[in-house]
Order: C-alpha cells, then structure tokens, then sequence
C-alpha cells in the first residue's frame, strides 16, 4: 500500500500548507526552519490563521504537552499528519511520540542532535524530550504517532517480553539516556512495516464502533512488525557515538542466549573486544554490568522456572549453571528478599 493511493487527497499541500511556505519564503531572514520557541512563531501562526480564517490549535503554540489535555477521553493513541512547512518549534511533551517518515526528508531536532530522516525512517522520542520537527519541502509527508506512556510500555514491552535484556536496553536508552532518549530505526520504507501505519491512520481519520481499541490492535501490531523485522538493526545513538553500535543488538542478543554459561572473556572473544571494551559497551547500553545482567537475566528466569511445581529447586539451580544449589538459593534470597520455597509458596 502507498499512501498517495490510500490517501491521494492529503498528498498535495493543502491550503495552509501553501500559506506557511508563502510565509517561509516572505520572511526568510526569521529561518522557520530551525528550531525556535513557540513564542518566537506565534506571529507567524496567528498571520496563518488570519489568512485561513480558521482559528489554529492553541497546542501548537505550547512549549510542553501534557497527557491529560493532550488526548481525547477514552483514546490512549492520536495520530496525525505533520503539516509541511509548520514552523520548527522546540517543545516536549509527557508521552511518546513515534515519527514516521512516509516520502521525502526531514530534519528531527532532538536536544543536541540533528537526526536526519528520511523515506521509511521511523524515530521514538522518549516522554519529556525536548525536540523540534523540521518538513520543509513539498513531497515531505510524515505520520506521527502519540502514545500514552503506559500504553506503549504495554505494548512495546509486551512484545519483548521473552527478551529480558533487550527490554532492559530499550528502557534504558529511552528513559535513562540523557544525549539521546530516542530510539531510531531505518526500514528502507519497509511496506510490511508502513501498512500498518497507514492502517491506524485510515482508522483514526474514521469514525467506526470500537475505534479506540482497534487503534491500539493495530499500533500493537506495528510494533511487532517493525521489531521482528528491525530489532536487530535498530540505530542506536548512544553507542554509535562511542564507536561500536553495529554489534550491539547482537551482542546482547548472544548474552540472552548463552547467559547460563557465558563469562565476560568468552563474550570478548566471540565479538573481538577486549573484556574492558565489552564490559564498557555492556554498562553504557544497559546501566549494568556484565556480571548484573546475567544474574538478573538468571534470576527471572528462576522466578518463572519456580512457577512449575514439578521442578525442584535443586533442578532449576542446575539449569541455570549453578553447580550448587546452596549458592542459587543464597542468591536468589539476596535478589528477591525471600528464598526459592518461599518465592514459590507465595506465587
């Protein structure tokens, strides 16, 4: 599906798009390409406004968005079209927002960074990150995505949730990383991928019966594609920045996978780094070590084994590479505040 045969209607500018390239081009000395304050643009909304003889959304001109008044009651997803040659102004807001570059280029403006997009490029900006959208050219049509807090980490984490580091990692990169609290994925305008954004946005333009929980299904549902097929190569600016960001995914990937036995020598060997270059990597992508993260990916995987009655604690220790059971069961008292029997009695 492309979105000029889903929506031919919206792929030519449309009347106040024109007016505020007329404006960009009358005051080009006021560069409304770059990011400015609200304030710093409102003459320019209002002189918009005033050309239309509509009246523009008050939300525009805010400098911070908060959930509540942001979102329509009983709807926990809003999409929109960015509108081409809005006026880049610095705002943030307390809930995601998903960037979706449908045709042409765009400059994302995240605190510091200038992220350049372009078609297929998908770009998740934590809550509370103050940011700025630049569309200035006629073919540029972007989607963007407004989630609730709770019901991204729903989703978004549901969909991770058999991968307990790779979870980690995104929730420390989004909320814990004060550079870069994005997360950025180049899909090469993958349809499979861009469906189903254009499937929320048709059902958002509509008004049918049980939109709101469609509208989440299908957001849902793009998460899903868009991790199984770019998980692994998702764009991760923190780590790009020091070097190494192409082994990261999998990198923790193989940790996931080998944690009952792996130590940090054999990672360093496996990806050519030495234990202190790895060790490195591993702590500024996750907030922990190496030697953390094995015991926690460890002592979930005991905290869910324990759900299974038919297993014995001394089994469970086993399968998780403790030669001694004593030593899990020391452990997993010191994690979780009560011992293994007990964790299970509890459950």
């Amino acid at each position: 599906m492309r979105f000029k045969d889903a929506f031919p209607h919206q792929t030519k500018m449309n009347e106040l798009e024109c007016i505020f390239k007329q404006l960009h081009e009358q005051f080009p000395e006021r560069n409304l390409q770059l990011p400015h304050s609200g304030e710093y643009v409102s003459d320019i909304l209002k002189l918009a406004s005033q050309k239309t003889g509509n009246s523009f959304p008050d939300k525009l001109l805010e400098n911070r968005l908060e959930e509540e008044l942001f979102f329509r009651s009983g709807f926990d997803t809003e999409l929109y079209r960015h509108l081409r040659y809005l006026p880049a102004n610095w705002h943030s807001h307390s809930f995601l927002e998903v960037v979706c570059v449908v045709e042409g280029r765009a400059v994302n403006h995240i605190q510091e960074q200038e992220l350049h997009m372009c078609k297929g490029d998908i770009c998740i900006i934590a809550p509370e990150t103050v940011h700025a959208i630049s569309a200035f050219s006629d073919d540029c049509i972007i989607i963007n995505i407004f989630l609730r807090t709770s019901t991204f980490e729903k989703v978004f984490f549901g969909v991770l949730s058999d991968n307990d580091i790779l979870s980690d990692f995104f929730t420390h990169t989004l909320y814990h990383s004060k550079t870069h609290p994005y997360l950025f994925f180049r899909t090469g305008g993958d349809p499979e991928v861009f469906d189903f954004v254009f499937y929320a946005y048709r059902e958002f333009l509509r008004n049918h019966q049980y939109k709101e929980r469609f509208l989440n299904n299908i957001v849902g549902a793009f998460f899903i594609i868009l991790l199984r097929n770019h998980g692994s190569n998702v764009i991760v600016p923190e780590a790009d920045s020091l070097g190494h960001d192409e082994n990261v995914i999998f990198l923790l990937k193989y940790m996931q996978e080998n944690y009952t036995s792996i130590t940090l020598k054999d990672l360093a060997d496996f990806f050519n780094y030495s234990e202190r270059q790895i060790q490195r990597i591993i702590k500024n992508c996750t907030g922990m070590s190496f030697s953390q993260n094995v015991q926690k990916l460890k002592m979930r995987r005991a905290a869910r084994l324990l759900t299974n009655p038919d297993l014995s604690v001394s089994a469970i220790a086993e399968e998780l590479g403790y030669m001694d059971s004593g030593n899990f069961r020391h452990i997993f008292k010191k994690y979780y505040g009560m011992t293994p029997a007990e964790y299970r009695e509890k459950m």
